[in-house]
């Protein structure tokens, strides 16, 4: 709703179009300030749950169970594969070394993870429940909003 008034134009904007006029720009600069808001959020954030080795997943848990983020059950369970893996030199086929350096996607192995275990007729409501918190938590520390449907 910006007028195409021009500069070399004889006609001068009525009362009613200046209003919409700083309507307008009040609105986009609204816009762009959350938009810039949401973003520096994200970037601020001391973890990237979206890129991290099991190392950093570990070392992040922990210091987040510190800040009061993650329970203590939490705090286990993100860090109990890592652990396992410093203890014995390798677990499953992954060896220390890949835990200290191949990145994934923390939020979205849960994901995998849940399916999974949804999958499986032995799976308890407790442990789908307890996925979907995790997952929850994640998101919301991540994102700052809940991603999953």
């Amino acid at each position: 709703m910006i007028s195409n008034i021009t500069a070399n134009s004889h006609q001068a904007p009525s009362g009613h179009q200046t209003l919409k006029n700083r309507q307008a720009v009040t609105e986009s600069s609204s816009v762009n300030s959350a938009q810039t808001d949401t973003h520096s959020n994200i970037r601020s954030r001391q973890f990237d749950f979206s890129n991290m080795t099991l190392e950093e997943q570990s070392n992040a848990a922990e210091t987040l169970y510190q800040q009061g983020v993650l329970s203590l059950g939490e705090v286990a369970f993100l860090t109990g594969r890592y652990n396992l893996i410093k203890h014995d030199g390798e677990l499953g086929g992954t060896t220390l070394a890949q835990a200290k350096t191949e990145k994934f996607d923390v939020i979205g192995q849960l994901k995998e993870n849940l399916s999974a275990v949804k999958s499986q007729s032995a799976a308890t409501q407790d442990v789908v429940r307890n996925y979907e918190t995790m997952i929850n938590k994640l998101e919301v520390y991540q994102f700052g909003f809940h991603t999953s449907a």
